[in-house]
């Protein structure tokens, strides 16, 4: 938030390069040259890389209703032996490779407690248990993944005759290796927690990128410091979705002292609580 509003995270320009075009680079390094890039919201955006990178791209029509296991199903006709990776990540080395003998997940290692996917591993690092809170734990983290075509094969067998019930609707893939670590076997590749960076926040994409500026790739964040008058686009801090159903309708923010309700509608900000009488 906010730039969410106006361009998918993965467009993102980190330290010089949009977010997608480095990890398209990266995979061109090591020699893959098939991309399949599946796009989502904001689908129009994606459509330079066909003539600037020679990808291919796939419109998963059901973003809005569905997790991304419905990513993996609109690109299941590319599934093989196959690289995942979500767009928005950035891997400070190329930490992707061409070649593995079986299907893994990159993998970092986490001291203390963690709410995250943590793994139960065999003395070769063959996932035999996955649960959602641990301590001292490997973790899959950032959604890179490598499948062997076997895998692809067996997870689209077991995507396809429920992927419109209504049940599945929100699941990720990896739910459903973990329903079947056995029939969806993977390990992992261990990775150093440097390797791989997630943006959940701008004041985490700024702190990495301290020359990063909002207002140059986002319309919201310009209207924003516009009608503050802020020319200093980091005194706008605790960025927050205001939803309504599964969607953002506008976010909440602080700025000296004030917090603020920007609206995706209007594109206007105003003082929170005064919209609500208080």
């Amino acid at each position: 938030m906010p730039l969410c509003f106006d361009v998918p995270k993965g467009l993102l320009l980190v330290r010089g390069e949009r977010l997608i075009e480095r990890q398209i680079r990266q995979l061109k390094e090591i020699g893959v040259a098939d991309i399949t890039v599946v796009t989502g919201a904001y689908a129009q955006q994606f459509d330079f890389l066909r003539a600037a990178h020679g990808v291919r791209l796939v419109h998963n029509k059901d973003y809005a209703t569905k997790n991304n296991f419905a990513s993996l199903y609109a690109a299941r006709e590319h599934l093989g032996n196959t690289l995942v990776s979500s767009s928005d990540l950035y891997f400070t080395r190329n930490i992707f490779q061409a070649e593995t003998a079986h299907g893994y997940y990159a993998s970092v290692f986490v001291e203390g407690e963690t709410q995250q996917r943590a793994l139960t591993l065999d003395a070769d690092d063959k996932i035999i248990a996955v649960r959602y809170g641990a301590r001292d734990s490997w973790i899959t983290f950032g959604g890179q993944a490598c499948f062997t075509a076997d895998f692809s094969r067996r997870l689209v067998e077991k995507m396809e005759p429920v992927y419109d019930r209504p049940e599945y609707a929100n699941k990720y893939w990896v739910d459903f290796q973990d329903e079947d670590l056995a029939g969806l076997p993977m390990w992992i590749k261990r990775c150093r927690r440097s390797d791989i960076v997630e943006f959940n926040t701008l004041a985490a994409l700024q702190d990495f990128d301290k020359d990063f500026c909002a207002r140059r790739q986002s319309a919201a964040m310009r209207a924003i410091c516009e009608q503050l008058g802020e020319e200093d686009e980091r005194q706008l801090a605790g960025f927050a979705p205001v939803k309504e159903g599964n969607g953002a309708i506008g976010c909440t923010f602080a700025h000296k002292g004030k917090t603020y309700h920007y609206h995706t509608k209007t594109k206007q900000i105003e003082e929170y609580g005064h919209e609500q009488g208080n």
